[in-house]
């Protein structure tokens, strides 16, 4: 039996998985949306949600897809391979620009701290 510690790894590592890194389209034709236990299972990872959960996710916006999923409508429309290809060209489109956007932040950081123990010497 898994101890929480490992539940909790093992709920981390699919909630980013089956949202980012599989297509959401695969999960869809192959049946899982149906599933009513695999329905279940995305209801229970709303709990990552939670800012004391959150936090540790790499990539946030799959909160949104784990939010979408509770619907069935939207489940039912990831068959639609062009559906599926959108919302996959939207995601990488978000992430080159998040990922753009927190490396300047992160430069900017930096430039600040430099400058700060310039100052401070």
């Amino acid at each position: 039996m898994l101890g929480v510690t490992d539940r909790y790894f093992q709920d981390w590592f699919a909630l980013q998985i089956y949202f980012l890194f599989l297509c959401l389209s695969v999960l869809a034709q192959r049946g899982y949306f149906k599933d009513k236990a695999f329905v279940n299972y995305l209801k229970y990872l709303l709990y990552w949600k939670e800012p004391e959960y959150a936090k540790y996710l790499k990539y946030p916006q799959c909160l949104h897809m784990l939010e979408l999923l509770q619907y069935e409508h939207f489940r039912k429309e990831l068959v639609n391979a062009q559906c599926a290809k959108f919302i996959d060209e939207q995601q990488i489109l978000h992430w080159q620009h998040y990922s753009r956007k927190r490396m300047r932040l992160q430069q900017a950081l930096a430039e600040q701290q430099q400058q700060n123990n310039a100052a401070g010497k």
